[in-house]
């Protein structure tokens, strides 16, 4: 059975994937969840081929946001990478940059809550956060996830993505309806390039918000 490598997105940590990566254990899926640096792309797409490095046989590369990205970056010319999941995560061509897919699309509410450290990094205000990342999720767990969140590289997410490995390996996109960082359009304009694609009706952080749904995703992709 392979492996399942779980990659976080921007401002977050591997923490986020404590939920699902509790019931893979019950299920006695293999999991690993990658901390990003966020210092920068390329250390970020370090941190995940090193985890991939790390751990033998295949591997089921599940990213979320701009850990697809990253994701894109680390897995493109491996061949022991045997299913991606793009969890409304950035799934680009090479070359593509982020803004590429939202200069024409209504902003999200992620825009209202960036700010700007002194020495220049990106943060997000912890009052936007609800609208920007867990509008659908039970209280009690996005406030715990709220002050976990931390500044990273601003430069990070303007970086053209490295690779294509979903052009030749089996690619799972999760499309949230509800999304406040990636407008939901984007989504599905980045999910036509996927062999798989399920909808789930909710908003930036499925891990938190659809728990049961997205481990069946994963498990489905690691079957």
């Amino acid at each position: 059975m392979a492996t399942v490598v779980l990659i976080h997105g921007a401002w977050h940590g591997a923490w986020c994937w404590e939920q699902v990566a509790a019931e893979l254990d019950l299920l006695g899926v293999e999991n690993h969840a990658v901390e990003l640096p966020l210092t920068g792309h390329a250390d970020d797409v370090a941190a995940v081929a090193a985890a991939l490095d790390a751990v033998p046989g295949p591997k089921v590369a599940v990213s979320h946001s701009y850990g697809g990205l990253v994701a894109s970056g680390a897995a493109d010319g491996r061949d022991d990478v045997s299913h991606l999941v793009y969890l409304c995560a950035f799934l680009l061509d090479k070359g593509e940059r982020v803004l590429d897919n939202l200069m024409d699309l209504e902003p999200p509410k992620l825009f209202d809550a960036l700010r700007t450290t002194d020495d220049g990094r990106s943060y997000i205000d912890p009052s936007g956060a609800v609208p920007a990342f867990y509008a659908e999720c039970p209280s009690a767990l996005a406030e715990a996830a709220i002050p976990r969140l931390r500044p990273m590289d601003p430069t990070s997410t303007m970086h053209p993505c490295l690779g294509e490995p979903w052009r030749h390996v089996p690619t799972t996109y999760v499309i949230c309806e509800r999304d406040g960082a990636i407008n939901s359009e984007a989504q599905r304009r980045m999910a036509r390039r996927a062999g798989t694609v399920v909808t789930l009706d909710t908003d930036h952080s499925p891990f938190l918000s659809k728990i049961p749904e997205t481990v069946r995703i994963i498990t489905d992709a690691v079957d």
